[in-house]
């Protein structure tokens, strides 16, 4: 049965913030850990060819540097555009521990991507090298430095700061709510990894305003996907069926 959005919660900073912390402070129930490795699908292929190309378009800009402007600009083209590919090397299709935690209120996954701390340190040391060679370069050539580096060297401050952290979610679990287990057969993964979608029955009123934001505002607040094997999605369902009610279905 669908619940109407009329009848949940208003999604307040507070509330929401309120809802998250007692997810993550609830009795502990059941917990897995699964490495997440993409197939090779068509996203990766178009992700290798975009970044195949970022790089040829890369030694073209150094050439025009080299041949036509500022020595400066050249040197911050190459470790600008040297950091980024090493970090898209491993980082475009990289594998991900994913950490599912259930509670007693609500389920929490992590993601980590397994990417090479030394990968995110040549992005960080691009980012350094891209700040310096830009001061140096306003010093020796002046302001005009800038018309070609504005966007790089923004860029750069930003990779300076960049660190490997965990995305997580945290979705509590509502009580009026029904819930449906739907698998995702779109995204592949290997190790026999299936994506699990856990999805909100919330009436969808279609008044194209205020109710079509507020559903959309709910069903992602409780709204979450995971990967499982088969014996780890047996298991969590066993668990899941004592606190919410939820049946597996297509969605």
């Amino acid at each position: 049965m669908y619940v109407s959005v009329d009848s949940l919660p208003e999604l307040t900073p507070e509330y929401q913030q309120a809802q998250q912390q007692a997810v993550r402070d609830a009795k502990v129930v059941y917990q897995f850990e699964v490495i997440k490795e993409r197939a090779l699908d068509f996203a990766f292929y178009a992700s290798v060819t975009i970044w195949s190309l970022f790089g040829l378009g890369s030694l073209w800009l150094m050439w025009i540097a080299i041949t036509d402007g500022p020595w400066t600009l050249a040197l911050f083209i190459l470790f600008f555009s040297g950091g980024l590919l090493t970090y898209f090397y491993y980082a475009g299709n990289p594998d991900v521990k994913q950490t599912v935690t259930l509670t007693e209120k609500g389920m929490i996954v992590s993601d980590l991507q397994l990417v090479p701390d030394a990968c995110f340190a040549a992005l960080r040391y691009s980012g350094y090298v891209g700040v310096a060679i830009s001061v140096v370069g306003v010093v020796l050539v002046g302001p005009m430095m800038f018309i070609g580096a504005g966007a790089g060297l923004l860029m750069s401050f930003k990779m300076a700061g960049v660190e490997n952290r965990p995305k997580t979610r945290v979705r509590p679990f509502h009580p009026d709510i029904e819930y449906v287990m739907a698998d995702n057969l779109c995204t592949k993964f290997k190790n026999d990894l299936t994506l699990r979608r856990v999805v909100p029955r919330i009436e969808l009123e279609n008044d194209g305003g205020i109710k079509d934001e507020l559903f959309s505002r709910n069903k992602e607040f409780y709204f979450l996907t995971y990967a499982s094997t088969e014996q780890q999605q047996d298991e969590i369902m066993g668990h899941l069926k004592k606190f919410i009610n939820v049946e597996k279905g297509d969605y």
